[in-house]
């Protein structure tokens, strides 16, 4: 049994502040705030407290992570902390633009509700795309990234080719970075507009939910076998990527009820479509996905196996020769074992929301993040930043200067929120508001009720069991280059 009058008398002289658990009947896991982490033995774990350190196996180990005090371990902790924190200087970075709501598809897990094909009035124009522009490169960020997000980005297409033209201009002429990205669902992909993306550099993501059947249940089309056209663009553009040795095509999964038992031909289906790796991305409470709740969700414990399950058949492929992975599982990994946060917005302290991903929606309004967008779409507009002003630099001053754009920081920074940070994962899970909000009416949400963290957690455990294991260890570094 854990003495806590001995944690709280330890010698902070000489320790390092962290964080513990027990993690199983044997061992303790230990964390700090430069991201580092340690297994001490029960007994190890006594001795670490009582500073009866002599003889300890890991004793260098603890010293070079942090957990023990040395003559420069000030500096160097100021170092690694400030270089994880890296980001905090520079917003926003990635700019997800809404160019039409219409789409040539009804999902059923849509988290907003889709505007028919007749209906062009809900396409963004050119007047609004340059605007959208100018206001996106008054950010102080030196790289940005442009993403066209759903509806479907191939229906408006003249604007997408007028954003991408103009955006790499501007970038030309203000020395910053950019990347292109867009989410399609490519059954309106053609061969000129697939050159004409891959000659412009857009990396281009879409969707795939397993086999035929399943597939074409969730992710119905109007016109004709939606699975049949993906993944016959999916091959097109491997093949046009491998030519021009440029970045893989990736597909994105959601799951749900039916795909749970299916984790293995999923897989597999990703393997055969020359796939390296699969996002197991859960669902979330959003219009159909929310309506559709009983057909659609499952229980976050039905996932949590789901994952697992999925993650030991990929190592298992991996043990075979075959070089895949788990997307989420690498971003975890980075942010273990990387000097710098991988930025995935969803998971970090402050979370991206209203600070370093924004959506411009096709009206020109600027929302917090994607997913507060589509809480417009059910009448919800908390997370609205700024309607449009048709000034760019405005727009910007007062993205940034909102109550939203304030509130979303203040509530998603886990050092002051009560449970997050006293947890050992402290330094590697990130607080969804937007989902606490929808689904509690409040950002701010005790760590027992919710179902975001209780999902990371799982993860996590699973991850650092994995890590004990020297050949899974090996494996799942691979993933992330080390």
């Amino acid at each position: 049994m854990l003495n806590l009058e001995k944690v709280k008398s330890a010698d902070t002289s000489k320790l390092w502040f962290f964080r513990f658990k027990k993690f199983d009947s044997e061992t303790y896991l230990i964390t700090n705030d430069a991201w580092k982490f340690e297994f001490l033995s029960l007994e190890d774990f006594d001795k670490f407290l009582s500073w009866n350190v002599e003889g300890l196996e890991s004793y260098e180990d603890l010293v070079k992570k942090w957990f023990i005090k040395s003559d420069d371990y000030e500096s160097k902790m100021t170092w690694s902390v400030a270089l994880k924190n890296h980001f905090v200087w520079v917003w926003p970075t990635l700019h997800m633009i809404i160019t039409t709501l219409r789409c040539n598809h009804k999902c059923k897990y849509c988290h907003a509700a889709v505007a028919p094909m007749t209906a062009k009035e809900f396409d963004m124009t050119i007047e609004t795309a340059k605007e959208t522009v100018d206001t996106i490169f008054y950010t102080n960020s030196p790289s940005l990234t442009i993403e066209f997000q759903w509806w479907e980005s191939l229906v408006n297409y003249e604007v997408v080719q007028y954003i991408v033209t103009y955006a790499k201009e501007r970038a030309f002429h203000l020395k910053k970075e950019l990347r292109l990205v867009m989410v399609s669902n490519l059954t309106l992909m053609s061969e000129d507009k697939l050159t004409w993306l891959l000659d412009e550099w857009v990396d281009i993501c879409t969707s795939l939910d397993w086999d035929e059947v399943t597939h074409n249940n969730n992710r119905a089309g109007f016109d004709g076998n939606s699975f049949e056209k993906v993944t016959y663009w999916m091959k097109r553009l491997e093949e046009e990527k491998l030519k021009r040795n440029m970045w893989k095509v990736w597909a994105l999964l959601t799951v749900t009820k039916e795909t749970l038992p299916k984790y293995k031909e999923i897989i597999d289906k990703y393997i055969e479509l020359w796939q390296e790796g699969i996002f197991l991305r859960w669902l979330n409470p959003y219009w159909f996905a929310a309506s559709l709740k009983k057909e659609l969700s499952y229980d976050n414990k039905d996932w949590i196996d789901f994952y697992k399950k999925s993650l030991d058949y990929i190592i298992d492929i991996n043990k075979k020769g075959r070089f895949f992975k788990e997307s989420i599982t690498s971003v975890y990994l980075m942010k273990i074992f990387y000097s710098k946060d991988p930025a995935f917005m969803d998971i970090r302290s402050p979370s991206g929301i209203a600070v370093w991903w924004v959506a411009y929606n096709y009206d020109g309004k600027i929302y917090a993040s994607d997913e507060s967008r589509m809480l417009w779409r059910m009448w919800d507009d908390s997370f609205l930043l700024t309607e449009p002003t048709w000034n760019p630099e405005q727009n910007y001053k007062n993205m940034i200067n909102s109550d939203t754009c304030k509130i979303s920081i203040q509530s998603s920074t886990l050092d002051w929120l009560p449970g997050y940070n006293e947890h050992v994962y402290k330094p590697y899970f990130g607080v969804d508001i937007i989902h606490n909000h929808k689904i509690y009416d409040s950002v701010y949400n005790p760590i027992k009720k919710d179902e975001k963290i209780e999902i990371q957690i799982a993860v996590l455990d699973y991850i650092f069991e994995k890590l004990r294991n020297p050949e899974d260890k090996k494996i799942l570094l691979s993933w992330i280059n080390l």
